[in-house]
C-alpha cells in the first residue's frame, strides 16, 4: 500500500494543472449475508457476515498525460466471531506521461489485491470466500522510447522495475528489472512483422534467476472486425546460486473477432509468475477462450482456461507441474427496466501429482434500481470442494442482500 500512496502523491503533482475538471466516481454499500461454512471446513461453522464496501475511480486523459486510479475497500465483521474482522483493499493506479514529443515515455502502476496463496489456483474467483488469500502489491515503473524508422517501422525499447510483496511478514518480496525491445515494421495495412528480445533479472532473499526471451512473429488483420497474432521464439532462464536452468519455448499468440452480436476471444501464451506459497517463480503455459453474446435485453458468455504450472527451478526439466482446467458461462437479463438477473456456474478442476482437487462454483441474484443512483440487490452462492486430500471436503451455502449507492 505504501507504494501505492507514493505513486499517487507524486502523479497527482505531475497532472495538477488537469484537476480543474475531474471525473470522479464514488459508491458505498453494506451488505448482510448468511454463510453456512465461513472456515471452509469439513463440519464448518455457521455465521452472519456484515460487510461496508467504499469505492472511489478517477480517470483524467490529457494531451500528454494520463492517469486513472480506483480502490475498493471491504470491511468485514463476523458477528458469532467464528473469524477475525477483515479489511481488504482492491487499488490501482495507472500514470503515463508522454514527457517529450511522443518518443520519451513514463509508465507507472501500480495493483494491490486479494490473491490465492497458492498460484496454481489461477485467480481468485470473484466474490469468494478470503479464506487461503492473501494481498498482494505489484508495483512498476517504466522509462521507454518509441522511435520510427520510416513511414511502417517503429520500436519500443525500455526499462522496467517492479517490485511483489505481500501483506504477510513471512512472504518473499521480490525485485524485477527487465530491459526489452519491441519491433514492428507494417508489410501492408492488415499485416506487419513482429519481433523483440528481453533480458529479466529476479531477485529474492539469496536467490537470483536470469531469463532471456527472443522472439519473431506477425500479425493480420484478415477482417474489419478481425485480428490474429503471433509471436515464438526461444527463453533460457538460470538460477544462478542453485546452479540449474532451463530452455523452452515461448509464445504469445491471440484471436479477436467481432461478429456484431457475438465477441469471439482466443489467446494462449507462456507466462512467468510469482507463487506465495514458495516463493518460486512458475513457467505457466496457458490457453483461454471466451464467447459473449448480446441481445437487447441478454448478455451471455461461455468461457474456458487451460493452464500448466511448471517449477523448473531445482530440477530443470523435471519440476512439479499443475494441470488446472476452468470451465464457466454467466448470463444476465433485464426482466424490466429496474430489474436484473444474473446467474454464473464454474467447474474448476486442479490436476496435483499427490492429489486432484475438483471445485463448483454456483450463483443466481438480483438487482432492483431503487432510484438513478441507490441499487437494491440479493444472491445466493453455492460452492463444493471434492478432493483426495480430506481437508479440502467442505461445501458452502451464502445467501445475503445488499445496498448499494453511488455519487
Amino acid at each position: 500500500m505504501k507504494n501505492y500512496l507514493i505513486a499517487a502523491f507524486l502523479l497527482m503533482i505531475a497532472v495538477s494543472p488537469a484537476w480543474a475538471d475531474p471525473e470522479w466516481k464514488a459508491s458505498l454499500s453494506v451488505s448482510e449475508e448468511y454463510n453456512d461454512n465461513v472456515k471452509e471446513e469439513r463440519h464448518g461453522e455457521e455465521d452472519f457476515v456484515t460487510s461496508v464496501r467504499p469505492g472511489l475511480s478517477y480517470r483524467h486523459e490529457g494531451a500528454r498525460t494520463l492517469l486513472e486510479t480506483s480502490y475498493r475497500g471491504t470491511w468485514n465483521h463476523y458477528a458469532s466471531g467464528s473469524r477475525d474482522q477483515e479489511f481488504n483493499h482492491d487499488a490501482m493506479l495507472h500514470g503515463l506521461l508522454n514527457a517529450w514529443e511522443d518518443f520519451f515515455f513514463l509508465d507507472l502502476r501500480d495493483t494491490y489485491r486479494l490473491v490465492n496463496q497458492d498460484r496454481t489456483r489461477g485467480e481468485a474467483v470473484e466474490e469468494d470466500s478470503t479464506v487461503d488469500q492473501l494481498q498482494q502489491n505489484i508495483f512498476t515503473f517504466s522509462p521507454y522510447i518509441t522511435p520510427r524508422f520510416g513511414e511502417r517501422g517503429q520500436a519500443k525499447v525500455g526499462y522496467a522495475y517492479s517490485n511483489i510483496w505481500y501483506d504477510e511478514d513471512d512472504r518473499d518480496s521480490k525485485n524485477i528489472h527487465r530491459g526489452f525491445v519491441d519491433g514492428e515494421y507494417e508489410l501492408s495495412g492488415q499485416t506487419a512483422l513482429l519481433s523483440g528480445y528481453s533480458y529479466t533479472q529476479e531477485l529474492w532473499e539469496d536467490e537470483t534467476l536470469d531469463r532471456n526471451i527472443l522472439y519473431l512473429g506477425g500479425r493480420y488483420a484478415y477482417a474489419e472486425n478481425g485480428v490474429v497474432y503471433l509471436k515464438a521464439g526461444p527463453q533460457h532462464t538460470r538460477y544462478r546460486d542453485r546452479d540449474t536452468s532451463s530452455s523452452s519455448l515461448f509464445w504469445d499468440a491471440g484471436l479477436d473477432h467481432d461478429f456484431g452480436a457475438v465477441l469471439l476471444h482466443l489467446n494462449t501464451g507462456v507466462s512467468f509468475e510469482d507463487d506465495p506459497d514458495t516463493g518460486e517463480t512458475y513457467e505457466r503455459r496457458f490457453g483461454t477462450l471466451r464467447l459473449t453474446k448480446t441481445w437487447s435485453r441478454t448478455t451471455a458468455s461461455v468461457y474456458s482456461t487451460l493452464e500448466e504450472y511448471e517449477d523448473r527451478s531445482d530440477e530443470g526439466e523435471d519440476g512439479e507441474e499443475v494441470r488446472r482446467t476452468l470451465l464457466g458461462m454467466s448470463l444476465s437479463h433485464e426482466l424490466s427496466e429496474r430489474l436484473t438477473a444474473s446467474m454464473g456456474l464454474i467447474h474448476d478442476f486442479q490436476d496435483r501429482s499427490d492429489d486432484d482437487t475438483r471445485r463448483w462454483y454456483a450463483n443466481v441474484g438480483l438487482k432492483y434500481a431503487l432510484s438513478e443512483r441507490v441499487g437494491l440487490g440479493c444472491w445466493y452462492r453455492f460452492k463444493d470442494s471434492s478432493s483426495d486430500d480430506e481437508e479440502e471436503e467442505y461445501q458452502v451455502n451464502r445467501v445475503g442482500v445488499q445496498l448499494t449507492m453511488t455519487f
